[in-house]
């Protein structure tokens, strides 16, 4: 049976355009499928792979020095939601036009407050409501920004049908509808036979974290004898030990693939996809946003690495020191293409549509 599914993409980052297209792709292949995402730079990367696509600008955070700034956040989106080139009227209109059987959205917000009006079945694929639909414990220092995240989950997405989570920790579920898979992988990622080379990846969400901090993870590597592979500061050229690339996908991939473990901040898709390839991580989550910070949590219980609020020497020098500890503890973690998920999405898609 063939279906008429919208498509929706947080634009807020890539990570949701790369894990939405391996999706999108398969689910073309037996349905007439419209992508919508939520921002130009993502619309730039998706475009060569994804046939019917549309634009809108997508609500997304505000940052500053390497926090989410609530108050700027909701401004910002506010504005953006009501003004005069309403983003919420041509979501709808996308919606009245094309007339899907059923939504999926990755997290994007503006899609599903609209979806509310057509009484549409929709479906959220994504990492995100890992933190709202699962049950665990954290630490009290994090209690603000879980309670704000919370109340914007249920603000927001309290019309979804099916949570599908894609996830590498797994822990118990509130809810009979919401069902937990592996992450969704690009095809490099899947195909990818990494090695252990003498050097490590740092990996930096460019536009979220502040000139201070970035000025402050520099030093610290500096300081350090071993030799860093920089991304995310937009610039090329070695400093010492530590060698900056701008964003090049062949280049990145082969320095992912060989390095020895990962520096990042707390972002889903590529601490995933470290996991996945077995790389070790020492995670840096942006304050305010607690879905990274649970991220980062879960690294460390598991063993997969290390976490921290702000990137210290001695930090940096621990993680180093029980690198090999961390990747034997990664062994165990078995890499999966996404064929589980796709025929999870693909039965609800008969169900709902």
């Amino acid at each position: 049976m063939m279906a008429k599914i919208l498509y929706a993409v947080n634009g807020d980052g890539l990570g949701h355009a790369t894990r939405s297209m391996p999706i999108i792709q398969a689910l073309s292949r037996r349905h007439d499928v419209k992508a919508i995402v939520g921002s130009r730079r993502s619309y730039d990367f998706m475009k060569g792979h994804v046939k019917n696509l549309s634009m809108f600008e997508g609500l997304r955070f505000v940052y500053e020095k390497n926090t989410v700034k609530l108050y700027d956040t909701i401004n910002s989106n506010a504005k953006l939601m009501f003004k005069k080139s309403s983003n919420f009227r041509k979501v709808f209109n996308i919606i009245r036009r094309f007339k899907p059987d059923m939504i999926i959205v990755d997290c994007d917000y503006l899609t599903i407050s609209v979806a509310r009006l057509f009484n549409i079945p929709l479906v959220c694929v994504c990492n995100i409501h890992a933190f709202s639909e699962m049950t665990y414990t954290f630490p009290k220092r994090y209690a603000q920004s879980y309670y704000v995240e919370k109340i914007l989950t249920k603000v927001f997405t309290s019309n979804i049908d099916y949570h599908v989570i894609t996830t590498f920790f797994y822990l118990p579920v509130k809810k009979k509808n919401v069902f937990l898979y592996p992450p969704i992988l690009r095809k490099e990622i899947i195909d990818m036979r990494p090695s252990r080379k003498d050097y490590y990846l740092v990996y930096q969400t460019t536009g979220s974290t502040s000139i201070s901090t970035n000025n402050r993870i520099i030093r610290m590597l500096r300081g350090s004898k071993e030799r860093f592979i920089v991304y995310g500061f937009d610039k090329e050229g070695i400093d010492g030990n530590v060698t900056y690339r701008k964003t090049n996908d062949d280049q990145f991939f082969k320095d992912f693939k060989d390095c020895k473990a990962c520096i990042a901040n707390g972002g889903f898709t590529f601490i995933s996809e470290a996991v996945s390839l077995h790389k070790p991580v020492l995670s840096i989550p942006i304050k305010g946003t607690f879905e990274q910070s649970l991220n980062a949590l879960e690294i460390k219980r598991l063993g997969y690495g290390d976490m921290c609020d702000m990137l210290t020497k001695k930090k940096l020098a621990d993680f180093i020191k029980n690198n090999d500890r961390y990747y034997d503890n990664l062994k165990r973690y078995r890499r999966e293409d996404n064929s589980r998920i796709i025929k999870k999405i693909e039965n609800l898609v008969r169900e709902l549509a």
